[in-house]
């Protein structure tokens, strides 16, 4: 019995968003506020990858794009939080 490669990626898709309720418990919980952050930016990081995943599995390449921006704008927040972190203000 052969496993396609839809039904791998479906089932990985799957386990990365266990990992990913995981994250969100210590984003919620996280001691200090850089665990916090740490925890948000590897959330939105397994949610890019999700949305290749599903794009794939349901041959929708619309996911790809939108994992992309998602992307950038996870990159960007990051970025302005851990300035906001280091200096106190985000553009100062």
């Amino acid at each position: 019995m052969m496993i396609d490669l839809q039904t791998i990626f479906f089932a990985t898709a799957v386990i990365l968003m266990a990992t990913a309720i995981l994250v969100g418990y210590r984003a919620i919980i996280g001691p200090t506020i850089g665990d916090r952050l740490v925890a948000i930016s590897v959330f939105g990081t397994t949610t890019l990858v999700v949305l290749v995943l599903v794009g794939y599995v349901y041959n929708q390449p619309i996911f790809v794009d939108i994992s992309l921006v998602y992307a950038m704008l996870n990159f960007v927040v990051a970025v302005a939080a851990g300035r906001y972190l280091q200096t106190g203000g985000i553009f100062g």
